[in-house]
């Protein structure tokens, strides 16, 4: 099966218009070559992509899964063509960072404002989200760089440790009688209901503190960004350990505590492993490195 990047780039207008005269509109070509190409494409693919309504055209359910793979590969192929066209003399081009909702995103942004002024061409794509998530980005060769909260399973990926602690807190209602503690220990929590954080590596170590085997622990709903989880806190849901953040302090209808024991955590900036990365990617990486 041989997929070409022109039959992608019709593909993606038609399923974001919903439409293929809207979509022609767009790529200033004919009706004809677009609909000859689609149906090539559904050919040589085996499926269906679009469902042809009366109003709009929708996406099948094996049209949803292509949409999501073709824009990794259009996205992969842009950034690759932006890599190999960059000025070898003068550096530049962009550089995409994830990270999540962290103290040391202090750090690597501070790290980004003193780079571009060495390297003014140079431009940085940030994505805040999940370490699942960043880590897959990184896989498929879309991400250069993440920022990744440990615990982690980091074999895969050159990495250094910032000496950025980040620190665990409890997020309370603000209504509730533990909101007017000082510090939250784990026999404070006793019988509460638990928002965590998705991932079970991270669930495991905040069981580990509160001395409680995860089986036991209520809990009532899970997060992969505090500032979601303070939401559901503010609303009464549960109790939620997170990292703590200037934001979730600010964030209306919660209280937030320091735990006690302390529970502190460290962050790492990770790459994958045995990959070429642009000029401006590695430059970067052993910039961040000195000034750590």
């Amino acid at each position: 099966m041989r997929v070409n990047f022109q039959a992608l780039t019709y593909f993606l207008a038609i399923a974001n218009e919903e439409s293929i005269t809207a979509a022609c509109e767009v790529l200033h070509v004919t009706q004809p070559t677009v609909s000859r190409q689609i149906s090539d494409l559904e050919k040589d693919l085996g499926v269906i992509l679009f469902e042809r309504g009366p109003r709009k055209i929708t996406l099948t359910k094996e049209g949803l899964l292509f949409k999501r793979r073709a824009e990794e590969i259009l996205s992969l192929i842009n950034k690759t063509e932006k890599e190999i066209m960059q000025d070898s003399e003068e550096l530049e081009g962009t550089i995409s960072l994830g990270g999540g909702e962290l103290r040391s995103v202090d750090f690597l942004a501070t790290k980004m404002a003193e780079f571009q002024k060495l390297h003014p061409k140079v431009a940085f794509d940030f994505q805040t989200t999940t370490s699942d998530i960043i880590k897959d980005q990184m896989d498929k060769g879309l991400m250069d760089i993440g920022l990744l909260l440990e615990p982690i399973e980091i074999d895969r990926y050159n990495y250094f440790r910032l000496s950025v602690k980040e620190n665990w807190c409890a997020m309370i209602p603000a209504e509730s009688k533990l909101a007017k503690k000082k510090t939250i220990s784990p026999s404070d929590l006793r019988n509460e209901k638990f928002i965590l954080p998705r991932r079970c590596i991270v669930k495991n170590e905040l069981s580990s503190w509160l001395g409680t085997d995860i089986t036991k622990l209520d809990i009532v709903a899970s997060h992969n960004l505090n500032s979601n989880s303070a939401v559901m806190v503010s609303k009464g849901i549960g109790i939620s350990l997170s990292i703590e953040t200037d934001m979730i302090k600010s964030f209306p209808g919660i209280k937030v505590i320091p735990l006690k024991p302390k529970l502190t955590a460290r962050t790492v900036v990770a790459w994958k492993k045995n990959i070429p990365m642009n000029a401006a990617t590695a430059k970067f990486i052993e910039f961040m490195r000195e000034k750590d």
